[in-house]
């Protein structure tokens, strides 16, 4: 296997490779994720984010109650035969709820949906998930379920914005049921699950500080970005502050462009974030506002021979070979945030309860 791919992509590899050889035909139930846990010795949690980014992306389908298939990707597939999506939308027996969410880092990313779908599945619910990238596209994606219709949506809202859809906002007066995660309404009830994210960047400057950290950079997104990352700033700083640091100064600051989300190769490491580290030497800590940002970070440290830089991240990192790894990581329960969604909007469905806020602590997570 490729050791610069993370484990559940190299899955995924092996997986689509047994179905273009015709090992795996349409209709074929693929091993248990438990077996192919065993066979790549990964935890089952990594089998189950690589089949279900392969259910996401159409090469696989799922049956309740007895296992995953090969989808029928071939131009002659009808509806009635079992492909991804069909499932989903002729059982009209069953609730089924949407999910929309915005591009975010990709294990926190699989984590969070993993919980939506396990809990929702062992709930008898449908779920049915779009991907959006602008503000456009989740109103489209609101409008889309609606006409389904959905019984309830599950919403990460559009990052870069500091307030809600409009859309988002009808939905909640119009009392659709509707939970809301990462963010929450100050002035309508609603539900809400969400993690402390002013207490995320207090732990990840405790953390350096208790350490003897001398120097500390911190890299993240731009301010206004979403609420979380603007939190997790400030609250970095305030902890510096309180524990008798000075703040930071705007040149231990890097505030790098958004469009790095949309980077696909791990090894492309934006020159911001080399040049930032190159001009900073006398660094001995980053604190990065993710994983992805940390990653980054991590292998700009290795290809500047700057291995002595101790890294904190919120959301747990992957490993990745020619990079200095996290030493700890802020966990903000993804997949505990994606169950408690779940169960909030069918609660709303079933059971017609007030809308309610569940907020998450965050807790530190030693890696080294």
């Amino acid at each position: 296997m490729n050791a610069k791919k993370p484990l559940y992509s190299q899955i995924q590899d092996y997986v689509i490779a047994q179905i273009e050889k015709g090992q795996w035909p349409p209709h074929y139930q693929i091993p248990p994720e438990r077996e192919i846990a065993e066979q790549f010795q990964v935890s089952r949690i990594t089998a189950k984010h690589a089949m279900l980014g392969l259910v996401n992306d159409g090469f696989l389908y799922r049956h309740r109650g007895k296992g995953t298939f090969v989808s029928d990707r071939s131009p002659s597939s009808t509806p009635t035969e079992p492909q991804r999506t069909a499932p989903l939308l002729v059982q009209q027996n069953k609730r089924m709820i949407g999910f929309i969410m915005p591009w975010m880092e990709s294990h926190y990313s699989s984590l969070l949906i993993s919980g939506v779908e396990s809990a929702l599945s062992q709930l008898s619910y449908h779920f049915v998930f779009k991907r959006i990238a602008t503000r456009e596209e989740e109103s489209q994606a609101i409008h889309d379920f609606l006409n389904i219709p959905v019984d309830g949506i599950i919403i990460v809202a559009s990052q870069g914005e500091q307030h809600f859809n409009d859309d988002i906002v009808r939905l909640v007066l119009n009392k659709h049921p509707v939970v809301l995660v990462e963010r929450t309404m100050r002035d309508i009830r609603t539900n809400g699950v969400y993690c402390n994210t002013k207490e995320i960047g207090a732990l990840m400057a405790d953390y350096l500080i208790e350490r003897k950290a001398r120097s500390i950079g911190l890299v993240t997104y731009p301010p206004l970005y979403t609420i979380g990352v603007s939190d997790r700033v400030s609250g970095f700083q305030d902890a510096l502050a309180q524990k008798g640091k000075e703040a930071l100064s705007p040149s231990q600051i890097l505030s790098v462009s958004a469009s790095i989300l949309e980077h696909s190769n791990a090894d492309d490491i934006p020159s911001e974030i080399i040049e930032f580290l190159d001009n900073n030497r006398e660094l001995d800590a980053i604190a990065a506002v993710d994983a992805l940002l940390a990653r980054y970070v991590g292998k700009a440290c290795a290809k500047l021979g700057l291995k002595h830089i101790r890294i904190i991240c919120c959301d747990q990192p992957l490993l990745y070979p020619d990079c200095v790894s996290p030493s700890a990581y802020i966990d903000q329960s993804p997949f505990e945030m994606g169950t408690i969604a779940a169960q909030m909007i069918v609660d709303a469905i079933a059971n017609g309860t007030e809308p309610r806020k569940h907020k998450i602590p965050p807790r530190l997570v030693e890696l080294s």
